[in-house]
């Protein structure tokens, strides 16, 4: 399972235990995640891939 780094705490989180809320926009839908820890969120979890 791949692992993510989370910004703000530097901890190591499974891409399972991210908090994931998906919202529907006008082009589409777009997802936040958010560590389980900090309560940080990510726009773009590709961009902390551990």
């Amino acid at each position: 399972m791949p692992k993510v780094t989370c910004p703000d705490c530097g901890r190591h989180i499974g891409m399972h235990e991210l908090e994931a809320k998906t919202t529907a926009q006008s082009g589409g839908f777009s997802t936040r995640y958010r560590c389980p820890f900090c309560r940080t969120d990510m726009d773009d979890v590709t961009d902390h891939l551990a």
